[in-house]
């Protein structure tokens, strides 16, 4: 392993924040009465709790030790630009009762930056995503409020934008120097074909490719469904992977999860494609991309999560989740099936 090779937010644990610690922050921005809860929520690198208040709701966010806070800064402002731009479900940040939107505060003996952010009523895709009988539909719900965000975002711009994020596709290749955490020889073998194949085909087209400010992370657990039509997308939430990348790697992103989903580039991609297209053309370069990024984005989720799960064991079960699964489907992707793939997204958005 490179020496060199450090993403601090995502190697320091989270902070140590317990109920009474977060209802006492929670008081920075809201009136709490005496039968105010505070509910932990699982969360990647930050500390997260849905606070509830009487009736209102809201969410307390007390970000990584290592969090910048440029980078938060530039979250909350685009977020308050897509209030102004869309009707999208988005989380609305909240300002405290000093007017600020991000206030700092030592939290187990480290200087933390908190905010508060607008609760969204909805499910997570993934946990009720067994009630879900037509895929297509979800997909096309997805894929048009995934286009409508990127519509929202077009034109906006930081100073952070560029910030360093693991999760970043113009990080690819620095995932060889972590391979050694995949223990499994045959694995290891598979990503470094896959690291390969991005550095040989994907790499030099992306380079040529349009790029703004896009969510980055439209995964199951972020996007919010209705309790009763688990296919219709309600809202959107986690902008903490947020950059300016290639606007075509926010779709790839989330083909990439139903791909495994599905068992299948083609059936993983088409109908999230076509209702993207349907509301923001893509070109026909883009489109030839899509499945070497989605392909190159289940690479990366492999290895960084067997990475990180090595730096917080603690945290393993979380981190690794359902990641069998993805290797068997991820096996059985050959680069002969990517660019069929590609011909065949390509046509059929021709035929539309």
């Amino acid at each position: 392993m490179s020496n060199n090779f450090s993403f601090p937010v995502l190697e320091h644990p989270a902070p140590a924040c317990d109920i009474n610690k977060a209802l006492d922050l929670a008081k920075n921005w809201m009136d709490l009465d005496q039968n105010a809860t505070a509910n932990p929520l699982v969360s990647e690198r930050d500390r997260n709790f849905l606070v509830i208040n009487n009736e209102d709701k809201a969410i307390l966010k007390i970000s990584n030790h290592k969090e910048e806070r440029g980078v938060l800064e530039f979250q909350t402002e685009a977020l308050l630009y897509l209030k102004q731009k869309t009707n999208l479900n988005l989380p609305k940040p909240k300002k405290n009762t000093d007017g600020e939107y991000i206030l700092q505060k030592e939290i187990d003996g480290e200087d933390c930056y908190i905010r508060m952010v607008s609760y969204l009523e909805g499910i997570p895709l993934d946990d009720i995503r067994a009630e879900i009988t037509d895929p297509q539909k979800l997909h096309l719900s997805m894929g048009n409020f995934l286009a409508k965000l990127g519509i929202g975002l077009n034109g906006f711009s930081h100073p952070n934008q560029n910030h360093r994020l693991l999760w970043d596709v113009a990080q690819t290749e620095n995932l060889f120097d972590v391979l050694d955490n995949i223990q499994d020889d045959q694995k290891r073998k598979m990503i470094e074909s896959a690291l390969a194949y991005f550095q040989k085909n994907t790499k030099e087209l992306l380079s040529k490719q349009r790029k703004q400010i896009i969510h980055n992370d439209m995964n199951p657990d972020n996007i919010l469904v209705a309790r009763n039509e688990p296919s219709s997308v309600v809202g959107m939430i986690d902008f903490g992977d947020m950059l300016h990348a290639p606007l075509i790697n926010d779709l790839a992103v989330a083909c990439s999860y139903e791909i495994i989903r599905m068992g299948s580039l083609y059936q993983g991609s088409k109908t999230l494609l076509s209702a993207y297209h349907n509301e923001k053309k893509l070109s026909e370069s883009e489109i030839r991309l899509l499945p070497m990024l989605a392909y190159n984005r289940i690479a990366m989720s492999l290895t960084i999560n067997e990475w990180r799960a090595g730096k917080h064991p603690e945290n393993k079960e979380y981190i690794l989740g359902n990641i069998d699964h993805t290797w068997s489907v991820f096996k059985e992707i050959k680069e002969e099936e990517i660019e069929k793939t590609g011909r065949q997204l390509s046509e059929l958005l021709k035929e539309i």
